[in-house]
């Protein structure tokens, strides 16, 4: 079996990807065409997806047969109410999971009940359109702890040698209200901390990586990307890299959003 890749993308705003909102073009059309340039969709037995509009005190798993949409954004057009995304779940592979992070020392639980948020349906609606692949939902920890996070990563490595993917989905900048007041400065407002991002992802060293994404706090501009106790957008990436193992990331997405922020998405693919 093909190592499956371990993945992370930004998802923009609420439904705005779908929308075909101008802003959001670039993303749209990086989720929509170029993630398959990337990961070979046909070869996937499952999807492992972390997202971050889903936050608990434990790791919390997806576990139904069938899950319906969660649509947790507010005041956007009546048509982003109506989406369907039927895509599967996978009960047994959820219950796996939950071995593997007891295992690993993670406290976790199973929930068959919570419906798929916009940070699932949204990129993968344009990522996946035929919602032929299942997908095991899962939360990231409300005390955004990077060490555990990474954890959740390494022990989640090993459903990758078995054709499963980890995915994240966040965003790799989030501070709405900094962009808001930078949008007439005409320049990139987090620029040191993408580059650091982009550093420790691609680093050579797994241990590099590792120490630099638990002490990402510390690195310059990093309050201003992720303000304080509000650092959810960031954890997903942070269990990919964990995912990664000893492989370096690539970076396979950088784009200026209204020329004020930067994203970036990475992807873990050898060993």
């Amino acid at each position: 079996m093909v190592l499956a890749p371990a993945l992370f993308i930004n998802h923009g705003g609420g439904p705005m990807p779908l929308l075909g909102d101008k802003i959001h073009a670039d993303l749209t059309t990086f989720l929509r065409d170029e993630v398959k340039n990337h990961v070979t969709l046909k070869e996937l037995k499952a999807i492992i997806l972390v997202t971050v509009h889903w936050e608990e005190n434990k790791v919390t798993i997806s576990s139904g047969k069938h899950h319906n949409l969660y649509f947790d954004y507010y005041g956007f057009p009546p048509e982003s109410y109506k989406y369907k995304y039927d895509a599967p779940g996978d009960p047994e592979l959820a219950e796996r999971i939950k071995k593997c992070l007891d295992k690993a020392g993670i406290e976790s639980r199973l929930d068959s009940k919570r419906g798929w948020d916009h940070g699932v349906f949204v990129p993968m609606m344009l990522i996946n359109p035929e919602a032929d692949i299942p997908i095991i939902q899962i939360s990231v920890l409300s005390n955004q702890d990077p060490e555990q996070h990474y954890k959740l990563g390494q022990a989640l490595y090993e459903f990758r040698k078995e054709g499963i993917a980890v995915f994240g989905s966040g965003m790799s900048y989030h501070n709405m209200r900094e962009a808001m007041n930078s949008r007439n400065l005409k320049k990139v407002v987090n620029k040191e901390f993408d580059d650091f991002l982009n550093e420790v992802c691609t680093a050579e060293s797994e241990e590099k990586r590792r120490k630099g994404l638990i002490s990402w706090r510390e690195q310059r501009g990093a309050s201003q990307a992720h303000p304080p106790r509000a650092a959810e957008h960031l954890m997903p990436l942070i269990v990919v890299a964990g995912a990664g193992r000893s492989a370096p990331g690539k970076r396979i997405f950088n784009w200026d959003m209204g020329g004020t922020f930067r994203v970036s998405g990475f992807i873990w693919k050898d060993e």
